[in-house]
């Protein structure tokens, strides 16, 4: 009687052509990778914008608790117009923060009991990274 064996496993030219497959492969990915990489600065400078954003909010939201909202008005509501020191003020890492105040309450409605706030924030080209609204109410 004659035992067979089969042979199993992976023969050397098969190993070759999966090694040269498997490197096109990976080539084309990281050609891939390396073009949205060289595009990457671009969500640091939105991440850094978002920040300096909500920072100057948080500094006009503040600013309405101490004055009230009949205090709160176009002259007042900004504390980095009068000078302020917070490094909110100041360090805006070559950005600009305009943050502006519609009083007549337009952003909802007309109504008089609100006052609106947008923070917007552009780089150095003047390209709008970032813009934030908030609304402050009469209560």
């Amino acid at each position: 009687m004659k035992t067979r064996f089969h042979v199993r496993g992976v023969t050397l030219i098969e190993l070759i052509v999966f090694i040269i497959i498997v490197g096109v492969l990976v080539s084309g990915l990281m050609s891939g990778f390396s073009t949205s990489l060289r595009g990457s600065g671009v969500p640091k400078q939105v991440t850094q914008a978002l920040q300096l954003a909500q920072e100057r909010m948080e500094l006009i939201r503040a600013r309405k608790d101490v004055l009230g909202f009949a205090g709160f008005t176009a002259a007042t509501y900004d504390p980095c117009a009068n000078g302020s020191t917070h490094p909110a003020c100041s360090s805006t890492f070559g950005y600009t923060v305009t943050p502006a105040l519609d009083e007549t309450g337009a952003c909802l409605g007309g109504d008089a009991n609100y006052k609106c706030i947008t923070v917007t924030v552009t780089d150095a080209s003047g390209a709008r990274l970032s813009e934030l609204q908030a609304a402050v109410a009469n209560y």
